[in-house]
């Protein structure tokens, strides 16, 4: 991985603490009780609305943009995946 900047300075080496910050403080859970391996449907009870207000929130705390197109259901299988989709989303609009 790369030490570019994403827009909103965020080095993409933080992704994934970032995104666990995010979804830990929008579900109401210790950022300590979830990892990468974390699932959202089986783990955390997640429904496409939750995912919705996750990429909202992710939105808001990365400063990225995600375009919907390029989301597939295997970016929501784990935190991981999605941590994966987040990067490849920074980088191309960096």
């Amino acid at each position: 991985m790369t030490t570019e900047h994403a827009p909103n300075g965020t080095l993409p080496a933080d992704i994934d603490s970032a995104v666990i910050r995010s979804l830990a403080q929008m579900i109401s859970r210790d950022p300590g009780s979830i990892t990468t391996q974390t699932r959202f449907f089986e783990d955390l009870s997640f429904d496409s609305t939750s995912v919705l207000e996750l990429l909202m929130q992710l939105e808001t705390d990365l400063g990225v943009e995600f375009d919907v197109e390029t989301l597939e259901p295997a970016d929501f299988d784990t935190v991981g995946a999605l941590v994966a989709y987040v990067a490849r989303q920074s980088e191309a609009g960096a």
